[in-house]
């Protein structure tokens, strides 16, 4: 940085500003700025040195309207965000070297020094918005009844220890709720319901309109300082809606995410009552970050403080659905159909429980044995990490991809618990976790592998979630490999592996049989005929222009199956030089698809809408090139794992042909780089396609959003 531009009043100055930049750089990872910005980084103002934003408020509004203070926990320095920035330049030349506090000997002093910022971090201090459908009663119980709580639940958890997990105690009142399933079994209830000291204000709520039901199933979680619990959203057919939780002993700030990206802090102070219901309740995960503090503001409102969590016990209370299938059929008739595409998250949370979730639990010790080695291209990029780098396998499955380099420290993840266990057997760390919302700090794995997941997020939405949490957890410098099913099953005229020629002759025979039926909208190119309507241009990747995307979407061209792109594995840097490979590109991409040709025209925004929306989900034929974007994949078990399935599930039948459908969206060319392009801090910087899947290679960039 060329501080000389800054107004100095000494070398002394000078030095200690290029000291303070270095240390910024090397520990926290923060570049400022050469230029003049609205943000200044201000050392020595932070939560860590006892600075209250009370203090740092009138100092600095003195040169401008000031948007925001952001300070961190334990951190020495905070940033200030003004709306001019004139009014950052008088500051820094103002206030460069201010004594804010004189302390007992010259080494006490908090001294600040100013410096501007290219970014700053979101605030972590409890936003005054909360999710809809999320209430907070504060004081709702009395200290009498607290302590009584208390003392019931650390009598409870003395005498039996089997209610501790790994980040918390535990205890469950009415049904056990079952980790291993996210249910209660509802055929074996504990002899011991809600306890007598939670009817007074069950009742309460009951009369307040809080609740439709008294609750019948109480799960109470003890947590000490600095432990947390991942984010998640309560099992949708389990419990009714509307569920309560009263949080005893301490504060704590509660997280809630948006499947958008949208992130909530909300405070919860001791002996309050939230009740999540609606979107809070089916559309918003919850979750606790585990740390020893929380920064609140304060009681008058002008400033944030420091508070130090305390042993912290919830006891949330659930109303259990016991009948499942009437619910289910309720559920069905009101429109949430899973073999439709879904047009809202809650559809789109359903179709991927049904027809991802589900089915992957159901066909895990199968699919398993299915899965033996990983791909060669995934093997080369594990091996070209450093040694002692520390990995995480987003939707690990049954680790497969684990252990190809022994000098890599890694944990796998995945949403099927019994997938999840087969990995866990192998040896690996692993846990369970939704790819939407991970359970890991930010800016904290060198590398990310997350083969073959994102394929399954029914919306684009959500698929732009999934990327965004990959690069979230990744530091910056980390690298992360992303595979995804491609539409394109054919490519330079070499037909990927898992096409059948047998298989596609049936295919054909099919095809006609499925046009006799009557479908929500016609077929893509049946459409482009009659209406004239075509979609554009492929994505340019050479010249990085993301026009042809809209939303993630991508509108392609129709042409000739005959045309081929020569490049399959190419580097977008070197790709953005080569005038030559640009026109090349332009012309002619990787296409398995037999579709007609027609004459581009201007695309209606109408058509295209039709096109993605209020869409049947038919179910492919396995070993067919694909005709659609959206579709359900079958699957089917042998008879031994099928008879294995039914006795899980206490089926009676002794039919043991199972065929269960996953849902998938397969990519066009370009589409994951148009996606990845469009998360923060996300630079694609490979992109190729392998044995039938589109692949690219991210770098995270920068360490901070911008304020």
């Amino acid at each position: 940085m060329d501080v000389t531009k800054i107004q100095l009043h000494s070398k002394k100055l000078l030095k200690k500003l290029n000291k303070i930049q270095k240390n910024l750089f090397i520990k926290e990872n923060i570049r400022v700025s050469s230029a003049a910005t609205r943000t200044l980084i201000i050392q020595n103002g932070g939560l860590g040195n006892d600075v209250k934003q009370s203090e740092l408020m009138p100092l600095f509004k003195q040169y401008g309207e000031v948007e925001e203070i952001v300070m961190l926990p334990r951190k020495q320095y905070s940033f200030v965000c003004y709306a001019e920035v004139s009014s950052a330049t008088l500051a820094i030349n103002n206030l460069n070297g201010h004594m804010l506090r004189a302390g007992k000997d010259p080494t006490q002093n908090v001294t600040l020094y100013l410096l501007y910022a290219k970014e700053a971090p979101p605030s972590v201090v409890p936003s005054k918005e909360i999710p809809p459908g999320l209430i907070i009663i504060e004081d709702f119980v009395d200290e009498e009844t607290e302590r009584a709580l208390l003392k019931l639940v650390n009598g409870e958890t003395e005498a039996n220890n089997k209610g501790i997990m790994k980040h918390r105690k535990v205890l469950h009142y009415g049904y056990e709720f079952k980790y291993s399933i996210n249910d209660v079994d509802i055929t074996d209830p504990l002899p011991v319901g809600i306890p007598e000291q939670c009817h007074t204000f069950l009742k309460k709520a009951l009369k307040l309109g809080l609740t439709k039901h008294f609750p019948d199933q109480l799960t109470v979680n003890q947590y000490s300082p600095g432990q947390g619990i991942p984010p998640h959203v309560d099992t949708i057919d389990a419990f009714e809606d509307g569920i309560l939780s009263l949080s005893l002993g301490s504060q704590v700030v509660m997280d809630f995410r948006h499947p958008e990206g949208k992130h909530l802090q909300v405070l919860l102070p001791s002996r309050s009552l939230i009740v999540m219901t609606g979107d809070s309740r089916y559309v918003w995960s919850h979750g606790i970050t585990p740390r020893k503090s929380d920064i609140v503001t304060t009681a008058s409102g002008d400033g944030v403080t420091l508070l130090t969590r305390e042993t912290r016990t919830s006891f949330t209370f659930r109303k259990v659905i016991l009948d499942r299938e009437e619910r289910k059929s309720i559920r069905e008739n009101s429109g949430i159909d899973a073999r439709m595409l879904p047009q809202n998250d809650g559809e789109a949370i359903e179709l991927e429980r049904q027809h991802v979730h589900k089915v992957y639990d159901d066909i895990a010790a199968h699919f398993s044995g299915t899965r033996y080695k990983p791909w060669p291209r995934v093997v080369d990029f594990l091996l070209e990490q450093p040694a002692m780098s520390l990995l995480a396998d987003v939707g690990c499955g049954n680790g497969k991809c684990l252990g190809v380099n022994k000098s890599l420290f890694e944990i796998g993840s995945d949403y099927s618990g019994n997938l999840a266990n087969i990995c866990r057997s192998r040896g690996f760390e692993t846990c369970v976790a939704d790819v939407t919302c991970l359970p890991f700090r930010s800016d904290i794995f060198d590398v990310v592998l997350c083969i073959a997941v994102i394929h399954h997020m029914a919306t684009k939405e959500r698929r732009h979630k999934a990327v965004s949490e990959v690069v979230r957890i990744l530091r910056p410098g980390g690298k992360a490999l992303i595979y995804v099913w491609a539409i394109e099953q054919e490519c330079n005229k070499t037909i990927s592996k898992y096409i059948n020629p047998k298989k596609q002759r049936q295919s054909a025979q099919v095809t006609k049989e499925n046009e006799r039926e009557k479908t929500i909208i016609k077929d893509k190119d049946e459409l482009n005929m009659e209406t004239g309507v075509c979609v554009e241009k492929l994505l340019n990747l050479s010249s990085g222009n993301d026009e042809n995307f809209q939303d993630g979407e991508v509108k392609t061209t129709v042409s000739d199956h005959n045309k081929y792109s020569r490049v399959q594995d190419f580097n977008i840097d070197s790709i953005a030089q080569s005038p030559d490979v640009n026109k090349e590109l332009e012309l002619t991409h990787c296409c398995g698809l037999h579709s007609k040709h027609v004459e581009e025209k201007s695309c209606s925004n109408e058509i295209c809408d039709l096109q993605t929306t209020a869409k049947t989900l038919h179910v492919h034929v396995n070993r067919t090139q694909f005709k659609e974007q959206d579709m359900l994949v079958p699957w089917q078990l042998k008879s031994k794992q099928a008879e294995h399935v039914d006795k899980t599930k206490g089926d009676s039948s002794h039919d043991t042909s199972h065929v269960f459908h996953r849902y998938y969206h397969v990519f066009r060319q370009g589409e994951l780089e148009a996606v990845s392009k469009k998360v923060a801090q996300c630079e694609v910087i490979k992109s190729y396609y392998d044995q039938g899947n589109w692949c690219v290679v991210l770098e995270k960039m920068g360490s901070y959003l911008k304020c």
